[in-house]
């Protein structure tokens, strides 16, 4: 009897390691069979020759030369080149506002091509209610990128304006403050005390010429 039961013990041992064998097989190591079969993804796998992978470093490159360009066209409508390229403190906000006109135009970049294949893939037949979730959620955060990036490119029109009458207030007294110290009358001061000046010396010279006029009649004898 004990050895019929070893037999059966190790028929049923046997078994245990053919079925855990098959098991391994099935869920192992095997992402060929996985792949194989896209229909069993969730998303459909994309053919490379319709949709070429995008290079996010050229794309933020390109997001960069974009801000430059914007933000020196903007400051050169306002301010003189020598200023841009000599002032400190312009070089660095210059250096400032291209690195956040750049972010924002780099996300509304990366943000279009995430939108484009979020809708290519509804349109391939995935229609989760999930996916639906994430289009809207996706199309909000879009439009709070463009209102973002309109409401900094008018903050940035606006410090130039402001930098730009700083300039022109800090010039005109530099140069007033020129011409004092040459000894200019361009005072009101100086113009109220030659004026001053000048009507007492017509003054002086009228009634001169009348004391003349007294002095030359000779009284007629009658």
């Amino acid at each position: 009897m004990s050895e019929e039961n070893s037999k059966k013990k190790r028929t049923i041992a046997e078994q245990a390691d053919d079925i855990r064998k098959e098991l391994d097989d099935l869920i192992g190591d095997s992402p060929l069979e996985v792949e194989n079969d896209p229909k069993d993804l969730p998303i459909q796998a994309r053919p490379t020759d319709v949709a070429p992978m995008v290079n996010y470093t050229e794309l933020k490159a390109g997001a960069s030369k974009k801000a430059q360009k914007t933000i020196t066209s903007l400051m050169k409508f306002y301010l003189d080149a020598d200023i841009i390229e000599q002032d400190e403190y312009i070089k660095a906000k210059k250096q400032m506002d291209e690195m956040t006109m750049s972010s924002l135009i780099y996300q509304l970049q990366a943000g279009e091509r995430a939108l484009t294949t979020l809708l290519e893939t509804i349109d391939s037949g995935e229609l989760a209610p999930r996916m639906f979730e994430v289009l809207a959620t996706l199309q909000k955060s879009m439009l709070d990128i463009i209102k973002s990036q309109t409401m900094y490119l008018m903050a940035a029109e606006e410090g130039t304006k402001r930098i730009a009458r700083d300039i022109e207030i800090y010039q005109q007294r530099q140069n007033q403050s020129e011409i004092e110290g040459a000894g200019g009358d361009s005072s009101n001061k100086n113009i109220q005390r030659g004026t001053k000046d000048l009507m007492a010396a017509i003054r002086a010279g009228i009634d001169g010429a009348n004391e003349e006029d007294i002095e030359d009649v000779e009284p007629t004898e009658e």
